[in-house]
């Protein structure tokens, strides 16, 4: 699964994005990190951060009968997409290689964006999943579904099987925290957590950038 963090996004000032990847150019040349632009105009960038480490190890030597010390290499990526007019930043990783990421924009633009994490409301999100006919449903995870008098259970319920899901999903909305879905004609599943948590099975190449738009649209 890859997990993505959506942030919010605005400009300060007059600072386009192409300016952006000239300055990204001047705060990353060395070789412990570095941004890596795809594409770009003056509305949306698509681009992927690394960063190398080195990681201290033991390997067996047989010559001398006993374990070496070894030092490998190690390089860290993850994939990030700014949209202006949206104001979103979506980064394919975990929070610790977004903050890098934030970081070195900040630094760059001279804090010329404002990046937040973007707050998802899951019940208003839910409601939008629902009205998509583009979406199918896939499970879902309710907590505190009362069956009797001081007796509270929580459970998953596998939404293909339902004759309705639709209707499922919004009889239980207040009680779920975790749904799952996928796009028409796209293979990857989408899960979304109440706490903000998105993550997606492994994503096809093709349709990546797609994915990246139909995200950004369900939680605008």
């Amino acid at each position: 699964m890859i997990n993505v963090i959506l942030f919010s996004l605005a400009q300060n000032n007059d600072y386009s994005l192409k300016r952006l990847v000239d300055d990204l150019e001047m705060v990353t040349q060395d070789d412990t990190q570095g941004i890596h632009v795809q594409e770009y105009d003056d509305t949306f960038l698509k681009a992927t951060y690394w960063q190398k480490k080195y990681r201290k190890g033991y390997r067996y030597n047989i010559e001398i009968k006993d374990f070496e010390v070894v030092e490998e290499e190690i390089v860290n990526i993850a994939d990030f997409g700014i949209q202006i007019f949206e104001g979103k930043l979506l980064v394919f990783g975990n929070k610790q290689m977004a903050q890098k990421i934030i970081t070195i924009i900040g630094i760059a633009s001279k804090n010329s964006y404002v990046i937040t994490e973007y707050v998802i409301n899951i019940e208003n999100l839910v409601k939008r999943i629902c009205k998509n006919k583009d979406i199918e449903l896939i499970k879902m995870k309710l907590v505190d579904i009362t069956l009797d008098k001081g007796l509270l259970v929580n459970c998953d319920v596998n939404l293909l099987t339902q004759d309705n899901p639709n209707e499922i999903v919004m009889k239980y909305i207040s009680n779920i925290v975790v749904i799952s879905f996928k796009f028409e004609k796209m293979l990857s599943n989408i899960t979304i957590y109440k706490s903000g948590k998105f993550s997606i099975s492994k994503i096809d190449i093709e349709d990546k950038d797609e994915m990246i738009q139909k995200i950004i649209e369900i939680t605008c």
